[in-house]
């Protein structure tokens, strides 16, 4: 019965081609070993060229450990198969890099399997996972609230193959006490403060008691779930030329369904962030999308994701960084927060048609021996003379009706004298000290191209 429903999962997901070499990811325990068994069995029906086996020593559980690795050099010797090994501290490794021990083990797991793949040019790698394990994973994502995960595992993923995806935990048991096949036992599979173990060990129990054919609905609903998803994915790929950039126009993006949107924004923020955002905080910024004025969602990990008028983007944190120059009549500075340079000089004549262009030139009558201007950022409390008004407004209010997002108001350079802001640099000049036909020398500032 086993052997036909491992055959039945080869056959109907294409698992195994002729001629393929293939790595077992081997623990020791009952599942692998009976992975093994099977693959050994059934190597000429299916056409394998080769066999290895690859066992990574985590160190997690001392001379037991090392014990699983004796035994799996063992059960490969006595099979006439080549095995990889490897033994590494992963609560070291965890501890070094700021990860749990599970991320640790995952990662150097997969970095040892990856290097074996490519170096030995195997084309397949098998694991042991079952069906059981499946209903576990299902039932684990669904209780954790994660939906990429309540579909569980396919029964293969690129070179990644699961043969015994049709297979129940207890036929693979029967299996190997039938067969006299040796396994390593795990004790802490057997530890119920472990959620995994749980769900296993109390949860799924009493759900077989409700639906004695659990696994048989939960395959038919993990299948299903794989469908939709494997399309949604395919369908938003649609539109990922839009998600490139680092800046998303919001209205290029409006008519895209949800369903769709959040999938691209998670690839988004992780290309851009290495973080895998939380469905929270996905479903947060389908929210602010809507929403007016400039919206702020801290990803994590030093990256805010700033929603401002029409775009959304992400934005590095970092100090405050304050912006502060002197110029001279004749000086010309870089401002390195700006990324332009300012050139100011004397003159007694200037073409009135530049004057229109306040962005990028301006001038002042300003009738004072060598006098200093600073340059510097806005600070709390700053106040903007408009020209035809004769009083002041806040500086933030300018910002405001500008539409200059707020996440860029510290990074604006501003030209002060005597404590008045003449030049909100590269954006509008103010009333202060305006030049007409009596003024005989005047002091202009102009932006140079970098």
């Amino acid at each position: 019965m086993i052997e036909k429903k491992f055959l039945k999962a080869i056959k109907d997901f294409g698992l195994i081609s002729k001629n393929d070499r293939i790595l077992v990811a081997f623990s020791g325990g009952v599942d692998s070993a009976v992975l093994v068994e099977l693959l050994l069995k059934l190597k000429e029906r299916l056409k394998i060229s080769d066999i290895s086996l690859a066992h990574l020593n985590h160190s997690l559980r001392g001379k037991e450990s090392d014990e699983d690795e004796k035994f799996c050099i063992n059960f490969a010797q006595e099979r006439g198969l080549v095995i990889y090994t490897k033994k590494v501290d992963v609560k070291k490794l965890a501890k070094e890099n700021k990860m749990s021990v599970e991320e640790a083990a995952r990662s150097v797991r997969y970095s040892f399997l990856k290097k074996i793949l490519k170096e030995k040019n195997y084309t397949k790698l098998a694991t042991g996972h079952h069906l059981s394990d499946l209903v576990e994973t299902m039932i684990l994502w669904f209780v954790q609230g994660n939906r990429k995960g309540i579909k569980g595992f396919k029964p293969r993923e690129d070179i990644i193959i699961r043969p015994m995806y049709y297979i129940k935990k207890d036929e693979i048991s029967g299996y190997a006490e039938k067969n006299k096949i040796p396994y390593r036992v795990d004790l802490t599979n057997f530890k119920t403060d472990i959620l995994r173990n749980r769900i296993r060990h109390n949860i799924i129990p009493q759900l077989r008691s409700i639906n004695p054919s659990l696994e048989k609905s939960m395959l038919t609903e993990s299948l299903l779930l794989q469908m939709d998803d494997d399309y949604l994915n395919a369908e938003s790929k649609r539109f990922s030329q839009l998600f490139l950039t680092k800046k998303i126009k919001l209205s290029e993006i409006k008519n895209i369904p949800q369903a769709l949107l959040y999938r691209l924004f998670t690839e988004w923020i992780y290309r851009e962030t290495r973080i895998y955002p939380s469905y929270t905080k996905i479903l947060n910024i389908l929210y602010i999308l809507n929403k007016k004025g400039e919206k702020k969602l801290n990803l994590g990990k030093g990256y805010i994701l700033i929603k401002s008028y029409d775009y959304l983007f992400i934005q590095a944190q970092g100090k405050k960084k304050e912006i502060f120059y002197k110029i001279k009549v004749g000086d010309q500075i870089f401002i390195k927060e700006a990324g332009i340079v300012l050139k100011s000089y004397l003159t007694d004549k200037v073409d009135k048609s530049r004057l229109k262009d306040e962005k990028s030139f301006v001038c002042f009558d300003i009738r004072e021996e060598k006098p200093e201007f600073v340059i510097r950022s806005r600070k709390e409390g700053d106040r903007f003379l408009p020209f035809g008004r004769k009083t002041e407004k806040k500086l933030k209010d300018l910002f405001i009706e500008m539409k200059i997002p707020r996440h860029m108001r510290d990074t604006i350079p501003l030209l002060e004298f005597r404590n008045k802001i003449l030049w909100v640099i590269g954006y509008k000049r103010s009333g202060h000290y305006p030049i007409d036909e009596k003024t005989e020398k005047m002091i202009c500032f102009e932006i140079k191209e970098v």
